[in-house]
């Protein structure tokens, strides 16, 4: 979260729609979850689109939710997202998202593809609009975009070229390779956690971290959500919960043993939901430029 000590002294005197918004509007639970259902809508665009070819002219496609509402344009020069919480939403900070994006075919190379990318929203009695265009939230919502413009001009979906700045590449960047290192070294840590835990918690604490390493490599291509929440369980779940079964007397560690080793599973589990969903986009991957070969190959005979 930033505040006015964090934040760079000519950032006070941009307009509102340029200035960055604050990570703590979308890092919560229920921000989180605008962001992941807003993707959902659009990958079921894309196979819409897949499933009944290119479609031409302008269409206005829209997901009426309890909790959010959708609405996406699409044209032969761009597409335009419309997200926002409903009153039902459990966010105490209700927002509204603005993304207007250049189809690819009708820019030049060296021109941006996001024209637009702001955050309407209240707080404190006051209404706000922010620039969301190089929030680490949004990666996966642009990358969605463009794979739904490859999708319609019947192309394989690929990030852009002219999106590099607002997009994750698929090889991890300074950044990334700095969270990667602080990720080992909390891997590490943990793997000295066991050394005075009773044989069943150690070996238990040694197949999660089995299911931590599998997710290793491709740890910077995981969705937002599901990286925050494979960090938080190394950097604090995991010690933390450790650390006060080891507060415990003898007594208490016997009797309490049980549902350490319960926590211990959930998240092993957890983990491997999230491999499972690693490994479905791959094959949802394949299974698309299949069809896609199928439409532009079809057999003759």
């Amino acid at each position: 979260m930033k505040d006015w000590l964090g934040t760079s002294f000519h950032e006070f005197f941009l307009p509102e729609r340029i200035r960055a918004v604050d990570d703590h509007i979308f890092s919560d639970p229920n921000g989180l979850s605008l962001i992941k259902e807003s993707e959902a809508v659009i990958d079921k665009i894309i196979t819409h689109v897949l499933e009944k070819g290119p479609v031409k002219g302008t269409q206005v496609y829209k997901k009426n939710g309890r909790t959010f509402k959708l609405r996406l344009k699409v044209s032969q020069k761009r597409l335009k997202l419309m997200s926002f919480d409903t009153h039902l939403s459990p966010s105490a900070i209700k927002k509204r998202i603005v993304i207007t994006f250049a189809r690819q075919q009708t820019q030049k190379p060296t021109k941006k593809l996001l024209k637009e990318g702001l955050v309407y929203y209240m707080k404190n009695g006051k209404s706000h609009v922010r620039n969301i265009q190089k929030s680490p939230f949004f990666h996966g919502v642009i990358e969605k975009l463009i794979q739904l413009d490859g999708a319609l001009d019947g192309h394989a979906p690929a990030t852009a070229t002219g999106t590099a700045s607002t997009t994750e590449d698929l090889s991890p960047s300074e950044d990334e390779q700095q969270e990667q290192s602080r990720y080992d070294t909390a891997v590490r840590n943990l793997y000295r956690q066991d050394a005075d835990l009773p044989q069943a918690l150690s070996n238990r604490l040694h197949k999660l971290l089995e299911e931590i390493n599998a997710l290793t490599p491709s740890l910077h291509l995981l969705a937002i959500e599901d990286r925050h929440q494979v960090k938080r369980m190394i950097d604090e779940d995991i010690p933390d919960l450790l650390d006060a079964y080891r507060d415990l007397d003898e007594d208490d560690q016997t009797e309490q043993m049980s549902r350490v080793y319960e926590a211990l599973t959930k998240m092993e589990l957890n983990l491997q939901h999230v491999q499972e969903q690693e490994n479905r986009v791959k094959t949802d991957r394949f299974e698309y430029l299949l069809k896609l070969n199928e439409k532009r190959y079809p057999n003759k005979d």
